[in-house]
């Protein structure tokens, strides 16, 4: 289980104690006046949900088959089940705000099980949202549901995949495995390990991300440069609609029309839900060789990248931030002590003396056999160090590996202290590449000045984290205070700033963190008009009564018409507050109270 109103393990936050030079660091850059914390989530007594939505009919049937500890109504599994981890929602959440809840939460065990909800859900008109591990951060979950039914609001089901997680079988002669949409990150990685094998997929939110959530969303992982995104990885899968299973063929290559191995990956639910896939796997790595470097400038590390790509001598991982990211970086670390602060002072003086002004670290992975490694990391340092690379060595890959799962806490950690905290991703051909990045940190830094609160200050990194022999990701972090009682305007405002300015210079809506309804008012610019009534098509012969996960991908004509993304978060605040007088008299539930019985 996750945080309700943050991220990862509720036992676990951001380790802020192991950094101390970089909270004094962060308030200098924001010009955050109070060190103390004054924007924490409510207690989970404080949340109150509006009553469930059953549609009886629906439940009855599906209680004549799945067993009852399948089957939940209670207020905190749909507490667990309102949102994904956006920072719309994450602000929202920590308030005690929950704006729609699923009213049913199912947990199948099978196909079978899902093609059976499926059924009931079309034959009762019921939404299915499929539920992977809640992760995503474009509202790709969040229940939203544009049709009324002559019964008025339809019941919304959240069919949380997680106990599907089993790697059903593996195929050592063509190096594929089976493996059920619901396994989490680390659960496919043992199941797959102990028999030596791994499919090598980490993107950020591995710890708590599903195969299903990965397919659906078209997701991107730290070693993709070596083995592809997810969709490079897919073999075949299976994929349940409202009207029928979709079942691709396992084969290597075909050309038996449009790939629908293609259409259905990305699809993010709208179609239908993703029970199983056949996914290329490879011999666990004998060696995982992780380093770091400096460059003089961002420009010298993308000319490196670039050449590596050229000759062919390509990483594993290769992770490229700029002066900002670095900045970062190098105030999450310890002060060194005694000789090694010697010895580290000596050497930034060398480098200011020969041009490193604004550096930037560079992370380079190789991992595989040891013999293909030593000769592809060999080569591939060999073209680094001549575009300027300064040797960091293994220690630096070493610490970026034992916090690489750790950044997302630090935006909860922010928030506490009324930091509006988010990230953006893009891709850009090579030719468009730089373009997008400088026109995005100038037309942010002048966002930034033009603030209501006051400050005129701000933060916007980035890195390069996926390369293609086309052009690469750019990947950015960006932070201001939040604008008081103005906090979702001041949001969508940026969001949309970042956004049109990926578009109008050349790169994509998105790159990995897929559509959700943040991105859909910018599907008919990624796609064309014609591309989007395509795509509209296909859901209507799949899902004509568009009960899966509805609101998502295609733009909603009412929102595109007014521009809103969410109810203001005064009016919604004002709301809470109603609510919750108006039911302060009721007796306190019992929290893990499963309330179907």
């Amino acid at each position: 289980m996750m945080k309700w109103w943050g991220w990862g393990d509720p036992q676990k936050t951001f380790p802020m104690e192991d950094k101390p030079n970089l909270w004094s660091w962060v308030c200098n850059i924001l010009a955050l006046q109070d060190k103390n914390k004054i924007s924490e989530p409510v207690s989970r007594e404080q949340v109150i949900l509006s009553e469930t939505n059953i549609n009886q009919e629906f439940l009855s049937e599906i209680t004549s088959k799945l067993e009852a500890n399948q089957i939940f109504t209670s207020d905190d599994e749909r507490l667990e089940h309102a949102y994904g981890k956006s920072y719309a929602d994450l602000f929202y959440a920590r308030k005690g705000i929950i704006k729609k809840a699923p009213d049913i939460i199912i947990y199948p065990r099978s196909h079978d099980d899902v093609e059976f909800i499926m059924k009931a859900a079309q034959v009762h008109n019921v939404c299915v949202i499929p539920f992977g591990g809640g992760t995503n951060i474009v509202g790709g979950v969040d229940p939203r549901d544009q049709t009324m039914t002559t019964k008025g609001i339809r019941c919304i089901v959240s069919l949380d995949m997680k106990q599907m997680d089993k790697v059903i079988s593996i195929d050592t002669q063509s190096q594929t495995a089976i493996i059920q949409a619901g396994a989490l990150g680390p659960i496919l990685e043992s199941q797959l390990s102990e028999k030596g094998w791994s499919l090598g997929h980490y993107p950020d939110s591995f710890e708590f991300s599903t195969l299903g959530g990965w397919l659906a969303t078209r997701s991107a992982g730290m070693q993709s440069d070596a083995y592809g995104k997810i969709e490079d990885m897919l073999v075949s899968l299976k994929m349940v609609t409202p009207t029928g299973t979709v079942i691709t063929r396992t084969t290597p290559a075909s050309s038996a029309g449009p790939d629908l191995n293609r259409f259905i990956v990305g699809s993010e639910g709208i179609l239908g839900v993703i029970t199983e896939a056949t996914m290329r796997i490879h011999k666990s790595p004998e060696v995982k060789d992780y380093r770091g470097f400096l460059f003089p400038s961002f420009e010298k590390g993308v000319e490196a990248i670039k050449e590596c790509i050229d000759k062919n001598w390509v990483s594993s991982m290769i992770r490229l931030q700029d002066e900002f990211e670095s900045q970062l970086a190098f105030n999450m670390k310890s002060p060194k002590k005694g000789f090694e602060a010697l010895i580290q002072k000596q050497v930034k003086k060398f480098l200011l003396a020969t041009g490193y002004q604004k550096p930037c670290i560079m992370i380079v992975g190789f991992e595989g056999d040891l013999k293909n490694t030593q000769i592809i990391s060999q080569e591939a340092v060999k073209i680094l160090k001549k575009h300027r690379a300064f040797s960091l060595g293994k220690s630096v890959g070493k610490t970026w590996s034992k916090d690489k799962f750790n950044i997302p806490y630090l935006r909860d950690y922010m928030m506490d202290y009324a930091v509006m905290v988010d990230v953006a991703e893009t891709a850009a051909v090579w030719s468009k590449l730089l373009n997008v990045y400088h026109k995005t940190i100038e037309e942010m830094k002048k966002r930034f000045g033009e603030e209501e609160n006051g400050t005129g200050t701000g933060y916007i990194g980035c890195h390069i984290s996926h390369t293609y022999h086309t052009g690469a990701c750019l990947y950015f972090t960006y932070a201001t205070k939040q604008n008081p009682n103005k906090e979702m305007e001041q949001y969508y405002g940026y969001k949309k700033l970042i956004t049109d300015t990926f578009l109008k210079n050349g790169a994509t809506l998105t790159h990995h963190h897929a559509v959700g309804y943040e991105h859909s008012p910018w599907m008919e610019t990624e796609v064309s008009a014609t591309g989007l009534k395509a795509l509209k098509a296909v859901k209507d012969v799949l899902d004509p009564k568009n009960i899966c996960n509805p609101g998502k991908v295609l733009p909603v004509e009412e929102e595109m018409r007014l521009g809103v993304f969410g109810i203001d978060a005064p009016e919604a605040v004002h709301q809470s507050k109603s609510r919750a007088k108006k039911r302060s008299g009721q007796v306190s539930r019992n929290l893990n109270e499963n309330t179907i019985s």
